[in-house]
Parts: structure tokens; C-alpha cells; sequence
């Protein structure tokens, strides 16, 4: 069964907009509280970066309980830091993925070193595979919110990046000489085993559809549509799905829940389609054998007396 979180934070500041998805979708929805945790606006990097860290935990420590009761976690946040905490649920309760699906219009594989905005919504899967970040002060920052976490490195061999059509200089030079298999959308069942465990991470920026979903963050154009996403998630039904996580949209921007519900769809596009209820199979009733009253005696008597003589 699947249960779902909500986080409603972006990058350790709260964005309680998020809440909506819970009054739009008919499933219940757990949503991942961090009392010490109320800033709107974080200024100072170091602040943000703890925030992230007790956020992240609390969202390890649900997951964490969801797989250990034999279910599968759903969540949606703001960021794609997020990913740091699902993963660390995942590993802490002794399932970890064996491949990470990460669906992304944006690499998300820069450092302190390749990155210029020094934006920490740019680093998530460098984050997750572990890559050596360390500020000029030598402060390994990254590894302390890893820490903070409980989470440790992923394979990036085992990561299959899609469609991850924005790359920055620099970025784009890490992603070529990686281990990571950078594909289209239409190759990406090619890399996957549908035994293997999977967790699979989709950004919402990866879908092509300003017009659809205006409240998108950073679109980038001639990327996949809803329907090639959706299709791509009706594929993955029968894959042995370990986890989902979505980064969310600009819910301050989302008019009528537009965005909301696009992503609430394509999430039921990974469910098992209902199977027919079939009506028990009638045995034809058979009509009752009339029995034969026996011979009246006389009539009896009669035919052995016509025998004899």
C-alpha cells in the first residue's frame, strides 16, 4: 500500500501553500511537521542548512517507519533536497533502492566548485551521490547536512538521469564524465529492471506544459509533455517501486490548482489499473428427474399371466 507525505517546506523554509494537495486528493495525506522550523524566509546559509537538516531527518524518520510496515512512501515537497531524506528513510529501514529514477528539466549535479549562484536547489543529486563539497573555509557543509540526515552516498552508476535538458557550464562537463546514465525519456525503460528495487524522484519542471501548468518553477522548453510522462508512468506499473518523491511547483502561483492536480494525476498514473470484479460463474440448474410411480399391481399380474400362457 502506498502511503503519502506532504513536506511542506522549500529548502528549510516553510511554504504551507503545499497543504492544498491535501483537500484535493482523495488519499490521506501525512503531513511532516518540524515545530523548531517556522521561517517563511531563512537569510543566513548556515541557518538554512540546519533547517534543511531537521526537516530532512523528520522526513527520513517517516519513511523509515512507512517501509518497515511493509508500505511504499509517496511525498511531495518543495525542493529536490528532499531526496536526501527519502533515501535516508529507505536505507535506515534496510531497503534501499537498487536504481534511482531522477526525472529533472535541470541536472542538479552542480558543487561549490562548478555551481556561480551557489544554489543549494542545484546540488540535490550531487548531494545524494556523495560528491566532494567543500566550501573555501574547508567546511564540509554538505557532508554535515548528510549527517544531519542519516543518509549515506548512492552509487551514481546506479542513477539514471532523464531528461535533464538545462545543463550549466560546468554541470554539463561533471554529468558527461560521471557514472550516471544520462538518457531521453524514450530510453529510460532500457536501463531499468523491473526485479530491481526503485525509487524514482520527478521534479515537475521536467514536463513541457507552461500552458497547462503555468505555476511550473524554471520551465524549459522541448521537454516531455503530460502525456509522455504519463505514459512513462503507466510503463513503470509492473517495476518494483520502492519510493516516489515529487518537487512541487510554485504553489502561490498555482491558479485553480491547476499544477496540483496535473501531478496528483500522473501519481495515480503509477497505480495498478482496478482489476474487472467478475460476476461467480452459474451452474445451469438442472431440472429435477421425475421419478416413475411403479405399475399398478393388476396390470402386473396381467403380464405374467400373458407370459406363462
Amino acid at each position: 500500500m502506498k502511503r503519502r507525505l506532504l513536506v511542506p517546506f522549500l529548502m528549510g523554509q516553510r511554504r504551507d501553500g503545499l497543504a492544498r494537495v491535501c483537500e484535493l486528493d482523495r488519499h490521506d495525506w501525512q503531513v511532516v511537521q518540524v515545530d523548531e522550523c517556522q521561517a517563511t524566509a531563512i537569510a543566513d546559509r548556515g541557518e538554512q542548512m540546519r533547517s534543511m537538516g531537521k526537516v530532512y531527518g523528520r522526513l527520513a524518520t517517516a519513511v523509515r517507519d512507512i517501509v518497515r510496515a511493509g508500505d511504499v512512501p509517496v511525498s511531495i515537497s518543495g525542493d529536490c533536497v528532499s531526496s536526501l531524506g527519502m533515501l535516508g528513510g529507505l536505507q535506515q529501514a534496510g531497503r534501499p533502492p537498487e536504481r534511482i529514477l531522477w526525472l529533472d528539466a535541470h541536472g542538479d549535479f552542480h558543487t561549490w566548485n562548478t555551481s556561480q549562484t551557489r544554489y543549494l536547489g542545484g546540488m540535490p543529486l550531487a548531494m545524494l551521490v556523495g560528491r566532494p563539497d567543500r566550501r573555501r573555509d574547508n567546511r564540509d557543509a554538505i557532508g554535515a547536512l548528510r549527517a544531519a540526515v542519516g543518509v549515506t552516498p548512492f552509487p551514481e552508476q546506479r542513477i539514471v538521469l532523464s531528461d535533464a535538458r538545462d545543463l550549466d557550464p560546468g554541470e554539463a562537463e561533471a554529468v558527461a564524465a560521471s557514472g550516471l546514465v544520462h538518457c531521453e525519456i524514450s530510453d529510460i525503460l532500457r536501463h531499468l529492471s523491473p526485479a530491481e528495487r526503485l525509487y524514482v524522484h520527478f521534479d515537475t519542471d521536467v514536463i513541457d506544459a507552461e500552458a497547462q501548468m503555468p505555476a511550473l518553477k524554471y520551465h524549459v522548453k522541448a521537454g516531455p509533455s503530460l502525456a509522455d510522462m504519463g505514459a512513462l508512468f503507466r510503463a513503470l506499473r509492473g517495476y518494483n517501486i520502492v519510493a516516489v518523491s515529487v518537487s512541487a511547483w510554485h504553489e502561490e502561483k498555482d491558479v485553480e490548482n491547476r499544477a496540483a492536480l496535473a501531478c496528483l494525476e500522473l501519481l495515480r498514473e503509477l497505480e495498478p489499473e482496478p482489476q474487472p470484479v467478475r460476476e461467480p460463474v452459474k451452474e445451469p440448474q438442472k431440472e429435477p428427474q421425475k421419478e416413475h410411480a411403479p405399475a399398478p399391481r393388476r396390470l402386473r399380474e396381467n403380464a405374467y399371466a400373458f407370459q406363462k400362457y
